[in-house]
């Protein structure tokens, strides 16, 4: 569409009256159009091109009082309801660590230690790291779309190589801080997200690439991280893969291809878990039979799901439970345990199910909230991410809550903004700034053509199904 000098000032100086600089593309792009518009139909009329241009422009009325009147529209959009959510749980999520000190045995100075720089350090960097993605361009995420994924392998890649072998993983220990290849899983769903949005414009050939990747991305995090990492980017990946289906995102005439493709990736990814988990993690099998029989192996596989149960037992509605065994009352001293995978547990004995339900409660709502939000995004990236994101969160609550029934399927994540784990904190914090990026700025941004993977270079051309390379 070829836009005239004149219309590109008059948008100019419609900007220039509107504070919010992010709103500029996206509004000068809406009055070159609109201008465009009412300039062909002058020439529809009859009106010659000098004459249609002008009649356009005195349509449009004063660019500075058109301006102004944007200015009060054009504005960023903070959810404050989600904003107070996510910091309620911030909170509750700091006052149980201070509830939490009173477990640590007398003289574990080590523990101690741990607990006041998750206290004293983390709780204020994962603040900060929050508002630091507020305020982040999420575009970025789109616009780079293999910044991310080769961080997180240069990461992996560090860990493996100069990382400390702990508890079957390799940790990558900077100064006080040890950085959990568990929770770095988390930003897997995200990193597959910038990937999959550059990949909408190959229609079905993207869509089963993304496919092939989801695949790739599933076995790095079963070498590289946990199962539960593999799980949680399972669950993300697979329900953008089927919104995009379901919303054609990756073309009009191919939803039905696109299903079917998706229900094979599905089928696929089983058949691998299936096959290739047991393997790579032979105690899956055994923790897989005490979800169905937890008293079959009461002091090996099934030990601890059978002492959370008797534990849960002895809960009230308020309050704490009903005394507790030796062994039983020990767990619940373990700070260190309690603070990143049971920390419902240890709320519903002492405070009683209504204080844990509470929890549960308000994560539910955040959700509910974040997911209305995100459906209603304008454009497909703003859409992707925050869905990403929420998934994401989704799959967290999904693998903590039974966990701390007492259904021991795999270990948990973390239980986003409550449990620390001072990696997996940082990580649910840096998420949901970018989430509440995308609902702060989402509304001006505008998608773009990515380009291609093949594209129409004399070098590589891809044409009627055939791929084309010229030396010459």
């Amino acid at each position: 569409m070829n836009v005239s000098d004149a219309f590109h000032r008059y948008a100019e100086k419609v900007c220039e009256q509107i504070r919010w600089k992010k709103a500029h593309p996206a509004v000068a792009q809406e009055i070159e159009d609109h201008l465009t518009d009412q300039k062909n139909a002058y020439l529809a009329a009859g009106d010659s091109e000098s004459i249609a241009e002008e009649k356009a422009l005195l349509q449009m009325g004063d660019p500075v009082s058109v301006g102004a009147a944007l200015d009060q529209t054009h504005k960023p959009a903070p959810q404050w309801g989600i904003i107070g959510l996510v910091l309620l749980l911030f909170v509750l999520g700091g006052i149980i660590q201070v509830l939490l000190l009173k477990t640590i045995p007398v003289g574990n100075d080590a523990l101690a230690t741990r607990s006041a720089q998750v206290l004293f350090v983390f709780l204020p960097l994962s603040l900060a790291t929050f508002v630091g993605m507020y305020f982040l361009d999420f575009s970025f995420f789109g616009k780079h779309p293999y910044v991310l994924p080769l961080g997180l392998l240069m990461v992996d890649l560090a860990a493996h190589l100069f990382g400390v072998f702990y508890g079957g993983k390799r940790w990558l220990i900077l100064g006080s801080f040890a950085l959990s290849p568990l929770a770095l899983s988390l930003l897997f769903p995200l990193a597959f997200c910038g990937l999959f949005y550059r990949l909408r414009s190959q229609g079905r050939r993207g869509y089963l690439i993304s496919g092939v990747l989801a695949v790739v991305f599933c076995l790095f995090l079963s070498y590289c991280h946990t199962f539960s990492g593999v799980l949680t980017f399972v669950f993300s990946a697979g329900i953008l893969m089927l919104i995009a289906a379901k919303k054609e995102w990756f073309g009009k005439k191919n939803q039905t291809i696109l299903l079917l493709l998706f229900l094979l990736a599905v089928v696929c990814l089983i058949v691998l878990l299936m096959f290739y988990a047991p393997f790579r993690y032979r105690y899956g099998w055994e923790r897989l039979y005490t979800i169905f029989v937890p008293s079959g192996d009461p002091m090996g596989s099934g030990y601890l799901s059978t002492q959370l149960k008797t534990i849960l037992s002895h809960c009230v509605l308020l309050g704490e439970g009903a005394a507790l065994s030796e062994t039983q009352a020990f767990l619940l001293t373990d700070a260190s345990m309690l603070r990143s995978d049971y920390l419902l547990a240890y709320l519903t004995y002492h405070y009683g199910w209504v204080a844990s339900g509470i929890v549960v409660l308000l994560l539910a709502v955040f959700l509910g909230l974040g997911f209305r939000k995100a459906l209603k995004q304008k454009s497909i990236f703003g859409q992707m991410v925050s869905l990403t994101i929420l998934c994401t969160f989704t799959a967290e609550i999904l693998l903590y809550i039974p966990a701390n029934l007492g259904i021991w399927l795999i270990a948990p994540i973390a239980l986003p903004f409550l449990s620390y784990g001072a990696t997996a904190l940082l990580i649910n914090m840096a998420l949901a700034g970018v989430l509440l990026s995308v609902f702060r700025t989402g509304e001006v941004y505008r998608d773009t053509a990515p380009h291609p993977i093949f594209s129409d270079s004399k070098f590589i051309q891809w044409a009627d199904g055939k791929l084309t390379i010229t030396f010459k």
